[in-house]
């Protein structure tokens, strides 16, 4: 299994290099708006800047796995149907799109370092709760853009259902973050990073049971 995994991730990286443009735009399109937004801005407070790091990560990650199963044609689709097990492209589907997303978000705290000439104090929490929080996000669009594929390509339902299920990710990752920033003290770190965990957990198995059968439709 872990071999047929490599083997989609391979050839998901093998059709971005040649043609898609897809990763490289919304690159472009996270460094146009963190640019504008701190041009504009000026100097701005740590909650400030925690909460468009996250914003920005979000939009960016919808921009980008919206259109994660939407890119190949349907002969691509049918011939995937018949060579893989639905297991084996979801999970493949979910790497890819993460390393995608954790390379975003290096770049945008590169960005962000560049602009502000300021960086996270504790850099360790704040990389193992973007590390959790990036799983999760990415579960989520993943999943939701499986089923917006089997909707005529309807990109607006995967804002409309995956927001609802992003709000509880996005508000413990921004607390974290800014316990990272040093804002405040709050001895439930721990807690909440397994928080977070857990709602990976429950993700992955969701995504489990519910995608063999989009799969099948």
């Amino acid at each position: 299994m872990i071999s047929r995994i490599l083997n989609i991730i391979y050839k998901d990286w093998v059709v971005e290099r040649r043609g898609s443009n897809a990763f490289l735009a919304s690159i472009l399109y996270l460094t146009a708006i963190v640019f504008v937004l701190y041009k504009v801005m000026g100097d701005v407070s740590a909650p400030v800047r925690v909460a468009l790091f996250w914003i920005i990560i979000l939009f960016t990650g919808i921009n980008l796995i919206a259109q994660s199963f939407s890119h190949a044609s349907l002969k691509r689709k049918i011939i995937h149907y018949q060579l893989y097990k639905p297991l084996e492209y979801v999970f493949a589907k979910l790497i890819v799109n993460w390393l995608k997303l954790f390379l975003m978000g290096g770049v945008l705290l590169l960005l962000q370092l560049m602009l502000t000439d300021t960086l996270v104090k504790d850099m360790n929490l704040f990389m193992q709760t973007f590390g959790l929080a990036s799983i999760g996000i990415v579960a989520v669009l993943t999943f939701v853009a499986s089923i917006s594929i089997y909707s005529n390509n309807q990109n607006g339902l995967v804002t409309i259902l995956a927001l609802p299920l992003l709000v509880p990710i996005l508000l413990l990752s921004m607390r974290l973050s800014l316990i990272a920033e040093r804002m405040f003290v709050d001895s439930a770190t721990d807690n909440y990073l397994l928080l977070l965990l857990g709602i990976n957990l429950l993700l992955i198995a969701l995504i489990t049971i519910l995608f063999p059968i989009v799969w099948k439709s």
